[in-house]
């Protein structure tokens, strides 16, 4: 009690009732409280814990790094070894034209920096983006969220932002020659795991060529493995010219990057110095730590296993309160109809020592989104649990 009294006098909730779970430990895909109870973890940290927690490669890795040296300068001034590793290690499993890097250290961060580069390289102000959108809360990134009640108090923000829906080619006519850029998620995070045709996104990148506007792509949720895929866009869908990634990035340490063309980046560095700079952006303790997450994703074959295990969920989930599944890989969406349930349904999961959340735009339903370690006695037991909770409905 006395932990959660100083938990609630000292520290900022973001929510009028925050979670307050007893931390003690993590290993594997559990959290463990501070009496030892062990809770599957079903969110990930929102995408940062892809590969589980304590993982003995990114701990030793975090070790060495932090033996030969922390911090030194800001970033892009000194060379570093582990960073030019890790961006040599993404360049090599990236589509050509996604091989310069820019660290740093948060979602929001890389999305303001998207945009000065994009203005930048095209001197032209105006941002489309699609609505339902999470891009982040810095002043810049909240520019871009369609909620105009949530914005309304930190108004004005960023000038020129123009919203379009998310897979309609009808609206497509809203990018223009006056549009720098257009920033959408591959998998709508916080909408509730939507998804969009494939010839949405070939007419997107179509238009996006016809009217010089640059396509930025925000995989900073779905990237690093959590679709099946190393990020989301190479199922198939189009190549950006600006790919955003965070979160899991870094395996469990900050990380995030703006990963583009060489091309691109003299436009933003060359054309005016120090245009965009950050101190603790690529730090060597988060880089070592997410070129060690990269290889272990990769060995372990954590992408395919994502896949699987994602089907087996979705496949095994038969409750009929659950008005619709929505997945890619393992991030699903489990649609109950109204928060009031979802925050019940939460609560049986913690009942039955899991930890799940909601999403910020689809209250309705569950989130499950486990690391992608998971096994398959892992996801039989969520899909009991689930298939047992409250079949009828008092709503």
């Amino acid at each position: 009690m006395l932990l959660r009294r100083q938990f609630l006098t000292y520290l900022a909730q973001t929510s009028e009732i925050p979670q307050g779970f007893d931390m003690g430990r993590a290993e594997g895909n559990y959290l463990f409280d501070m009496q030892g109870r062990a809770y599957l973890d079903l969110s990930s940290g929102f995408g940062v814990s892809n590969l589980g927690h304590s993982v003995p490669e990114v701990l030793d890795a975090i070790a060495s790094q932090s033996r030969e040296y922390l911090h030194t300068n800001v970033y892009g001034e000194h060379l570093q070894k582990v960073q030019i590793q890790l961006a040599e290690r993404l360049a090599d499993l990236l589509p050509a034209g996604l091989d310069a890097f820019y660290f740093l250290s948060s979602g929001s961060e890389v999305v303001d920096a998207a945009i000065k580069l994009a203005r930048l390289a095209t001197g032209r102000a105006e941002i489309a983006v699609c609505r339902n959108a999470y891009h982040g809360s810095t002043l810049g990134a909240e520019s871009l969220r369609s909620d105009e009640n949530h914005k309304a108090p930190f108004l004005p923000l960023l000038p020129g932002v123009r919203f379009l829906s998310f897979g309609d080619p009808c609206e497509l006519d809203r990018i223009g020659p006056q549009t720098a850029a257009v920033f959408s998620e591959v998998v709508q995070a916080e909408a509730g795991v939507r998804t969009a045709e494939s010839t949405w996104w070939k007419d997107l990148r179509k238009r996006c060529d016809q009217t010089g506007s640059l396509l930025v792509l925000d995989e900073i949720q779905t990237g690093m493995g959590r679709t099946g895929k190393l990020f989301a866009f190479m199922h198939g869908e189009s190549v950006p010219d600006i790919l955003l990634a965070g979160k899991a990035l870094g395996a469990g340490m900050p990380l995030s990057a703006m990963i583009t063309s060489q091309a691109l980046f003299r436009q933003l560095f060359r054309t005016l110095p120090l245009a965009h700079l950050t101190t603790f952006g690529g730090h060597p303790v988060s880089c070592a730590a997410g070129l060690a997450g990269l290889n272990v994703l990769l060995r372990d074959d954590l992408m395919e296993n994502a896949r699987k295990m994602g089907e087996r969920l979705a496949s095994g989930i038969s409750n009929p309160q659950v008005r619709e599944l929505r997945h890619c890989g393992l991030f699903m969406a489990a649609e109950l109809g109204n928060a009031q349930k979802t925050m019940r349904w939460i609560a049986e999961l913690f009942k039955g020592h899991m930890l799940a959340e909601s999403f910020l735009f689809d209250p309705g339903s569950l989130r499950i989104a486990p690391p992608l370690t998971i096994r398959d006695v892992e996801v039989d037991r969520v899909v009991h649990l689930l298939n047992h909770l409250e079949l009828r409905d008092p709503l």
